[in-house]
C-alpha cells in the first residue's frame, strides 16, 4: 500500500512523496527507539536549520509556517501517542498537571478568539508558546527515560558542525542565523551543553574537554553575551551544589577547566584578540542599549495597562517594537510575554523554570548531586538566563526544549534526596529495639512532589 501510494505521489507531487517517506521513516524510528524517541524528536526539531544558513539579519524560515508548526507539534505528540498505544499509565493522576492543562487550553482558546481564525494562529511563535504546556505534559510520560544525554550530545555536535561551516564560509559575520538568530543559537547551546557534557564525560574526559572547548569557541563566534552569562551562572550553580555536597574532586575539575581555558585565551594573542573583538561592547551607547531601555519602559507600561491577560496575542509586543523602532523584538522575554499574555501567561510560561529551581533547591537541601537531574535543571536555567535579555519564548525550538526538560524533571524532582531519606530510615530502624517495621509516613511540612510526581 505504501509503495502504491508512493508511486502515485511521485507521479503527481514529488515533494509530497518525499514528505510521506520522511513520515514513514520517522514512525519506524519511533518504534525502534521506544521511550528514547521523545528526547531525540525534541532535540532534532530544535537544532534543524529552519532558517537561511548565511545571512546578516533575522529572516523568515525557509519552509512554510504550516510545515514548521507541524514539525513543532509532531515532536512531542508523535512519541507520546506511540507510547500511549504501547503501554498503560506511567504516572499517577495529578491535579497540578490537570490544572496546567486547563490553563494552557484556556490560553489557546483566548488567543484563537482574539486572532479570529486558525490561519492567524499558525505561526511558529504562537504555536511554540502554546506547546510549552503541551510538551511539558507529554514529557511527564517519559520521566524514566535515559535518552536525554545522548540526544543532547548529538544535537550539540550538529550545532557545532553547522556553526563551523558557517564560520568558514563567512568569517566576518555572526554565526547562528540558521536557527533563527545568533542569540537563539547561544540559548540552544546553553540548553544542550549540560546533558552533552554528561554523555561525553561518561565515555572520555578528553571528549568532554573537547566538546566544552568547541562549544566555548562557537559561543564566541555567535557573539551572544547573554549565553556567556548563562554559562557562568550554570558554573556557579554547579560549583555551589558540589561544594554543598562536599564533592571537592568535581570542584577541582571545574576550577582546572576554567583556569586552562582562561590561560589559553590570555596566552594566545590571536585568540585573545578574537575574544575581545567578538565579546566587547563596541558601542556603549549604541542602538542596542537604546532599544533595551525602550524595551523595559514599554514592557512595564503595557503590563500596567493590561496586567491579567495582556494583549492576548503572543508576538504583539514584537510588532509594536517594530513600528516604534527598527527592531522587532523586546529585549526581555519575561516582559515580552507579560505584555502579550499578562501575568497569567507569564506564570504559565515559567512553570518549567520553577520545576528546575525546585530541583536545584532539593540538591542543596539534601547535599546530593544527581547528574541526570542536574543536567536537565541546568539546561532550563541556561535558557531562563538568556530569556532575561531576549524574547526566548517566541522561538519554538527553545519552547520545545523548555517544556520537555521541565516535564521530565517534574516527575523526578521528588526523588532527589530520596536515597538520603532511606538511609535515615535505615539508621532509625537499626536503633529500634522492638524489631517491628515502622511504617514510612511523609514528614510534616515535606512536599509530596510538585504536579503529583511518582516516587
Amino acid at each position: 500500500m505504501l509503495g502504491l501510494l508512493g508511486g502515485l505521489l511521485v507521479h503527481r507531487e514529488p515533494s509530497t512523496a518525499i514528505l510521506v517517506c520522511v513520515v514513514v521513516v520517522a514512525i519506524l524510528g519511533l518504534a525502534m527507539l521506544g521511550d528514547k524517541a521523545f528526547p531525540w524528536a525534541i532535540v532534532t526539531v530544535a537544532v534543524l536549520p529552519w532558517y537561511p544558513f548565511l545571512t546578516e539579519a533575522a529572516e523568515a524560515p525557509i519552509v512554510k509556517q504550516k510545515v514548521l508548526c507541524s514539525a513543532v507539534a509532531a515532536a512531542p505528540l508523535a512519541p507520546w501517542l506511540w507510547s500511549l498505544a504501547m503501554g498503560g499509565r506511567r504516572t499517577r493522576p495529578s491535579r497540578g498537571a490537570l490544572l496546567m492543562g486547563f490553563l494552557f487550553l484556556g490560553l489557546a482558546i483566548l488567543i484563537y478568539e482574539n486572532l479570529h481564525g486558525l490561519n492567524a494562529v499558525i505561526q511558529s511563535g504562537i504555536v511554540g508558546y502554546v506547546f510549552i504546556g503541551v510538551t511539558f505534559l507529554c514529557a511527564r510520560r517519559f520521566g524514566d527515560g535515559e535518552g536525554w544525554p545522548a540526544a543532547s550530545f548529538a544535537g550539540l555536535s550538529i550545532l557545532i558542525l553547522m556553526a563551523a561551516d558557517a564560520y568558514v564560509k563567512n568569517p566576518s559575520g555572526r554565526i547562528g542565523y540558521f536557527v533563527g538568530y545568533p542569540i537563539t543559537y547561544g540559548a540552544l547551546v546553553s540548553a544542550l551543553l549540560p546533558g552533552a557534557l554528561l554523555f561525553a564525560s561518561r565515555r572520555s574526559l578528553l571528549l568532554a574537554a573537547g566538546l566544552a572547548g568547541a562549544s566555548a569557541v562557537m559561543l564566541i563566534f555567535c557573539q551572544s553575551r547573554s549565553s556567556w552569562i548563562a554559562v557562568v551562572v550554570m558554573l556557579i550553580i554547579v560549583a555551589a551544589i558540589q561544594a554543598r555536597a562536599g564533592n571537592y574532586q568535581a570542584l577541582r575539575a571545574i576550577g582546572a577547566g576554567i583556569v586552562i581555558l582562561t590561560v589559553l585565551i590570555l596566552s594566545t594573542s590571536s585568540l585573545h584578540r578574537l575574544v575581545a573583538e567578538k565579546l566587547a561592547a563596541k558601542q556603549a551607547s549604541s542602538q542596542s542599549v537604546t532599544h533595551r531601555e525602550f524595551s523595559y519602559s514599554y514592557g512595564i507600561h503595557e503590563l500596567g495597562l493590561r496586567p491579567i491577560f495582556g494583549a492576548e496575542e503572543p508576538g504583539f509586543s514584537g510588532k509594536e517594537s517594530a513600528t516604534k523602532t527598527n527592531i522587532g523584538a523586546v529585549d526581555n522575554g519575561y516582559l515580552s510575554i507579560a505584555a502579550d499574555m499578562g501575568l497569567v501567561g507569564l506564570l504559565a510560561a515559567v512553570i518549567p523554570i520553577g520545576v528546575a529551581l525546585r530541583a536545584l533547591s532539593r540538591c542543596v537541601r539534601f547535599r546530593v548531586t544527581p547528574t541526570y537531574d542536574l543536567s536537565l535543571a541546568l539546561g532550563i536555567v541556561g535558557m531562563a538566563v538568556v530569556a532575561a535579555f531576549y524574547d526566548s519564548f517566541y522561538w519554538a525550538q527553545l519552547d520545545l526544549l523548555l517544556g520537555a526538560m521541565g516535564g521530565v524533571l517534574s516527575t523526578r524532582v521528588a526523588r532527589i534526596g530520596s536515597d538520603v531519606d532511606e538511609a535515615e530510615l535505615a539508621a532509625e530502624s537499626d536503633g529500634d529495639q522492638t524489631g517491628e517495621e515502622t511504617p514510612r509516613w511523609p514528614e510534616p511540612g515535606r512536599p509530596l512532589g510538585w504536579l503529583g510526581s511518582s516516587s
